[in-house]
């Protein structure tokens, strides 16, 4: 129901044939990804002969985002809503291993 009302308000704002601008704008990309988009075949586009400038039919645009919608699988749903599990504790340094690092520091640096 919700998309229903969203497409609904999309079609109260827009005009029925959009400019360049007008996708980039409803489909919030720069007007010239836009232009590659519709020139490569990825959106839907027309234009009038000896015309440089691309028309898109705002009934167009939105069937090509339906159809390339990307359903959220049932796995990752519940992966977002699973309880947050306990972290280990880190490994406290012991006495041997302090060692260690302090010889391997005292390799690498030059000596004074």
């Amino acid at each position: 129901m919700a998309q229903k009302d969203t497409l609904d308000a999309i079609r109260q704002q827009y005009p029925p044939i959009l400019t360049t601008a007008q996708v980039a704008e409803l489909l919030g990309l720069n007007v010239r990804t836009v232009m590659v988009m519709a020139n490569d075949g990825r959106l839907p586009a027309s234009r009038l002969p000896g015309s440089r400038k691309y028309h898109f039919i705002l009934e167009d645009v939105l069937a090509t985002l339906a159809d390339h919608r990307i359903p959220q699988p049932v796995a990752a749903t519940k992966a977002m809503v699973k309880e947050p599990t306990a972290k280990a504790a880190p490994a406290k340094a012991t006495a041997a291993s302090t060692k260690a690092a302090s010889a391997k520091r005292a390799k690498r640096s030059p000596g004074k």
